[in-house]
């Protein structure tokens, strides 16, 4: 419920525009960043481009997992009929349509010499499509005689009919799959809020409502698989019924606290006082904590079921996350993940205060980038020889993740410019910016 005190006639006409001058600052540093990094980057692909392949892989995927949440809170926000978030839903409309730049970032994953140190199983299908040109046959069939020689590559030829790089839906058909599905749904979404600025018709948001009714289901089945082919597929004998959900559970609560920094950011240089409160605040900070438990509860039963089946192909993911210093981290991870944040988000007023929510969000996203480190990086120094730590690659991860997200962080806070920062006449405009939680 709200309490009208605020009225149309209190908003200014149009919306608030973002002026760039204004947080130039952060502006320039995100671009100053991305810069160095897309620089130290290009350099490191040339010079070391299997260390180079992991780095880039962790860079991009968080940042996936990012502007994923983004389209998910929209999404969410408009097939529940969602009224508080209102306020909120032109920066989640921004956040997600970072896809297309997200996109192109993307691109060097298609290279075969970043491929093949990541992804085992490319280089035995390379080997088998070298073989079926040359012999003759199907390619499956020069992967089974190659298996009768390796026996691991049965589990390969068992998998075919998902992963393979040669047939009709392949993992690179699929790669572009992924963008064109979560870019039709961000576009779209943001396409209709946008008109709605300019008539102020109805019909944009029962449209908006039923689209995005329709297409939550194949949000959830992209973000899934784009998990699969990407992270899960390091180790191509791997699997895990919950990795979808689990990518998904870091996706909303990353992107949440993502929002809140953004939205404290905004009201710093005098964005967003009136149609943003304490109440909003509040709301958000409970989904921050509602995600933290349902992360903390999927995690745990992907452990507990791996666990206890003890099937040889499902244990190594953990067994190699717990030697040497990854024990440690995955310790850390347990600490700092779930118990931290469980334990501060329980108050109340804490979460209705902006200077307390940064410190929480700031927490919140360094886990992130922990958690995606942990499910990446391990896999790096047993493929390549390097040792279980890798000793030293660590500089190209922050040399790529400064290129990733400076550039994006540049990109975004520039286009926010673009579009009023809220939907300034959506009918339940009044109802966000005066709610009572």
């Amino acid at each position: 419920m709200g309490h009208h005190s605020l009225s149309f006639e209190d908003l200014p006409q149009g919306g608030e525009k973002f002026e760039p001058a204004r947080g130039a600052k952060l502006i320039n540093a995100l671009g100053a960043v991305g810069g160095l990094g897309l620089v130290g980057s290009l350099a490191l692909f040339f010079t070391r481009t299997e260390t180079f392949a992991y780095s880039w892989l962790f860079a991009v995927f968080f940042a996936f997992t990012i502007i994923s949440g983004g389209v998910f809170w929209v999404m969410l926000h408009n097939a529940s009929n969602s009224g508080w978030g209102v306020a909120l839903r032109r920066l989640w409309e921004q956040l997600a349509n970072l896809i297309l730049p997200l996109f192109l970032l993307c691109l060097p994953l298609l290279l075969p010499a970043v491929q093949n140190p990541l992804y085992e199983w490319m280089q035995h299908h390379r080997q088998a499509i070298e073989h079926a040109h040359h012999q003759g046959g199907s390619v499956y069939d020069a992967l089974h005689h190659m298996a009768e020689s390796n026996p691991h590559l049965h589990v390969l030829t068992a998998k075919f009919g998902y992963l393979n790089i040669s047939k009709a839906f392949s993992w690179y058909t699929r790669f572009f799959f992924y963008f064109a599905v979560l870019w039709f749904i961000a576009s779209r979404l943001r396409q209709r809020s946008v008109r709605q600025d300019v008539d102020g018709d109805l019909t944009h948001t029962i449209k908006a409502r039923q689209f995005s009714c329709t297409w939550l289901l194949f949000f959830a089945l992209t973000i899934t698989f784009a998990a699969i082919d990407w992270v899960q597929a390091l180790d191509y004998a791997w699997f895990s019924t919950m990795w979808g959900v689990y990518i998904f559970a870091g996706c909303a609560w990353s992107s949440m606290a993502v929002s809140i920094l953004l939205v404290t950011w905004l009201r710093s240089l005098g964005y967003l006082k009136k149609v943003v409160s304490e109440e909003h605040y509040h709301l958000m900070g409970k989904l921050l904590f509602a995600f933290t438990v349902f992360w903390a509860y999927i995690a745990f039963s992907q452990y507990f079921l791996i666990w206890y089946a003890n099937i040889t192909e499902e244990t190594r993911f953990y067994l190699t996350r717990n030697t040497e210093g990854w024990r440690l981290v995955s310790i850390f991870i347990v600490v700092g993940h779930f118990i931290g944040p469980f334990l501060v988000l329980l108050s109340q007023s804490r979460k209705k205060k902006p200077s307390a929510m940064i410190g929480v969000c700031l927490w919140v996203l360094f886990m992130h980038v922990v958690d995606l480190y942990w499910m990446v990086i391990p896999e790096r120094g047993p493929s390549l020889g390097l040792g279980v730590l890798a000793p030293g690659a660590w500089v190209g991860d922050v040399v790529a993740f400064a290129a990733v997200i400076g550039s994006l962080g540049f990109w975004f806070l520039r286009s926010l410019a673009n579009y009023s920062l809220y939907p300034c006449r959506d009918p339940r405009l009044l109802e966000s910016a005066n709610v009572i939680n």
